[in-house]
């Protein structure tokens, strides 16, 4: 039996397909991209216990073969166009395609192969505009205001599947994801948004200047492997309570910007950084505005999951991973 991880090849997709090998897990890797050189060469004796499959996710024949390659049991749903304005300008049919239609074809396969769970990866953009009108984000008393085109479609897709879970009776749990930092992150061609502190890493390894915005954005960010944990908890929980869970830091992460610059300035010497003079403008972009922590407290509670890494912990980590890796961007 294996775990399929549609979007595989993304942020959170490899992310987790890291932390499945590491349980010892079968994977079947879905994505219409190759993972990049780095994944191969890390899990290279891994190729027993995992398997890359090309396909799209708007491909439901693709889907199927998938499905039946390793007789899948459970799923990680994480293929998504994670898009910015310009794309949602330009080509709003295919964000709501891929996030929306695409939903509804891995629930369905699921569904035909009798998978034991599907763990669909959402988003806390769902929360909207709520982020910046709430002191603390829950699940149920928060209402979903989403204003972009993909949190939007995040939404729907939550709810077509919990629409889907009730009628088809397909055991489905969400998680909505915070802004996540660390290892993995790279243009994809579906993701526009890049995280600030990859693009400081980028920077650093580059040995290139960093001209920040006046004000750091406030932000619970979550290390990577802590949603990769996080997820795969909910994957393998008993019985969960709750249909959908907050998957974040929980806290405050101001401050982490100018310390994770500080370490890349002490372990990359030609990297420098400073803040935009008045008439100056910045070449790192924050991934929003400011933003409310979302309560983590559920799972916690139901689950039993806390996330392992504070900022300090998490940025040597990611360190760590950037020394193994100096040349994963072009």
């Amino acid at each position: 039996m294996a775990i399929l991880v549609t979007g595989g090849a993304g942020f959170v997709g490899l992310n987790l397909v890291e932390a499945l090998l590491a349980s010892g897990e079968e994977v079947v890797l879905f994505d219409r991209g190759a993972p990049p050189p780095a994944a191969e060469r890390a899990w290279a004796t891994q190729r027993g216990r995992l398997q890359w499959v090309a396909g799209d996710v708007l491909d439901a024949a693709a889907l199927g073969k998938a499905f039946a390659a390793r007789r899948i049991d459970r799923v990680l749903h994480c293929a998504a166009v994670t898009s910015g304005p310009k794309r949602e300008a330009s080509d709003p049919a295919g964000v709501v395609a891929v996030n929306l239609q695409g939903t509804i074809n891995v629930l369905t396969a699921a569904r035909e192969h009798q998978v034991r769970r599907v763990v669909y990866t959402g988003s806390g953009a769902v929360y909207g505009e709520s982020l910046r009108r709430f002191g603390r984000i829950y699940e149920d008393n928060t209402p979903a205001l989403p204003v972009t085109l993909y949190a939007i479609t995040k939404f729907a897709a939550e709810r077509i599947a919990l629409r889907l879970k009730n009628l088809w009776g397909v055991d489905v749990v969400c998680a909505r994801l915070g802004t996540l930092v660390g290892p993995w992150e790279r243009d994809t061609g579906v993701r526009d948004n890049f995280g600030t502190h990859s693009q400081l890493a980028r920077l650093a390894l580059a040995g290139e200047t960093a001209v920040l915005p006046p004000r750091e954005v406030r932000r619970d960010w979550i290390y990577s492997r802590d949603v990769a944990a996080g997820l795969v908890a909910l994957l393998e929980a008993s019985a969960p309570r709750h249909f959908i869970y907050n998957l974040s830091s929980g806290f405050d992460w101001s401050g982490s910007v100018l310390a994770w610059c500080e370490i890349l300035k002490d372990t990359y010497p030609r990297f420098d950084f400073r803040v935009a003079a008045a008439d100056e403008t910045p070449n790192i972009g924050y991934t929003d505005t400011d933003r409310f922590p979302m309560d983590v407290g559920r799972i916690e509670h139901d689950i039993g999951f806390r996330p392992r890494f504070p900022p300090q912990s998490a940025m040597a980590d990611y360190l760590s991973w950037l020394k193994l890796n100096p040349d994963f961007w072009p």
